[in-house]
C-alpha cells in the first residue's frame, strides 16, 4: 500500500509549479506512514530515456525527494512513497518504480494469494524484473504482453482485465510512464483498505484507494493519490484506465 504522483507536461516543470510547494510537502510528508522506501522517474529528455532513482529509505525528510518534486523540471515523473505489504520486505528491489523496456510503472494496493499470482510468470520473467511482491508480478505480466507486439495500453488493460478476473477484489493503481505517454489505472472496487493507527492524512480512513486528477490550460496534467487539498481536481472514476500523452495531454479512457 502507497502512494502515488505523476504528471506529464508539453514542457517542462516540477509538481511544486503545478500544484504549489505546500501540496508537495505534503505528499511527501505522507512518508511518515509509508515510510519503507520512495522512488522516482522521469523523462531524460538528453538521453531520451526514461530514468529512475529509488531508496529503501524514508522519504518524509529526504531532500532528495523534496528537489525532485520541487526542483528538477521535467517533461513527466512519477513518484511513489511505499508501504510494504506484510511479509513483503522493505529492499531497493521491491521499492517502485520498476523499470525496464523504457517503461516505469508505480503500484498501490495488493494482488492476493501471492502464491497464486507467482504461477502466472517464470522464474526468468520475474527474476529480469527483479523483486520479490506482487508489484513486480504486475510489472512482468505487462512487459510479457508488450514483448509479444501489444502497445503499452492494451498490454496494461489486458493484464489489469485478466487480474480482476482471476483473484478476488484485487487492489490495482497504477502509474505508467515512457517517453511520450503516462498512463493511469484506478481499479480497487472493493480491495480492503489497510489498517493504519495514529494521525493520518486526508482521506487515509475512508477513501485510501481514490484517486485524482487536474488538467492544466498548457495541457499539463497531474495526477495522485488521496491525502491532498484536492481542490480544483476531479476525481478519477472507478474501473478506469486513462493514457495521457506527454506531447499535447490527449487522453483516452478506457472502461474496465
Amino acid at each position: 500500500m502507497c502512494r502515488l504522483l505523476g504528471f506529464i507536461s508539453p514542457t517542462p516543470t516540477t509538481a511544486a509549479d503545478l500544484i504549489g510547494v505546500d501540496e508537495c510537502r505534503q505528499w511527501q510528508s505522507m512518508g511518515t506512514v509509508h515510510d519503507d522506501g520512495w522512488g522516482t522517474a522521469w523523462i531524460d529528455t538528453r538521453a531520451e530515456a526514461v530514468a529512475r532513482f529509488r531508496t529503501p529509505t524514508e522519504g518524509a525528510d529526504d531532500p532528495r525527494l523534496a528537489r525532485a518534486l520541487d526542483a528538477e523540471a521535467v517533461d513527466g515523473r512519477i513518484c511513489h512513497l511505499r508501504m510494504a505489504t506484510t511479509g513483503l520486505g522493505d529492499l531497493e528491489e521491491n521499492t517502485h518504480p520498476f523499470l525496464a523496456d523504457g517503461v516505469a510503472m508505480a503500484h498501490n494496493g495488493s494482488v492476493h494469494p501471492i502464491e497464486r499470482l507467482r504461477e502466472f510468470v517464470s522464474v526468468a520473467e520475474i527474476d529480469e524484473v527483479g523483486g520479490t511482491t506482487d508489484s513486480a508480478i504486475i510489472f512482468a505480466l505487462v512487459l510479457r504482453r508488450l514483448r509479444q507486439g501489444e502497445s503499452l495500453l492494451n498490454a496494461v488493460t489486458g493484464t489489469v482485465r485478466m487480474l480482476r478476473s482471476d483473484f478476488d477484489h484485487p487492489g490495482i493503481n497504477l502509474l505508467f510512464l515512457t517517453l511520450t505517454e503516462m498512463i493511469v489505472v484506478h481499479a480497487t472496487a472493493g480491495t480492503q483498505v489497510p489498517y493504519l493507527q495514529g494521525p493520518l492524512p486526508p482521506d487515509h480512513h475512508d477513501h485510501y484507494y481514490r484517486m485524482s486528477w487536474r488538467r492544466f490550460p498548457d495541457k499539463a496534467m497531474i495526477v495522485s493519490s488521496s491525502g491532498l487539498d484536492h481542490k480544483g481536481w476531479n476525481l478519477i472514476e472507478q474501473n478506469t484506465i486513462m493514457r495521457l500523452t506527454v506531447a499535447d495531454g490527449a487522453e483516452t479512457i478506457i472502461r474496465l
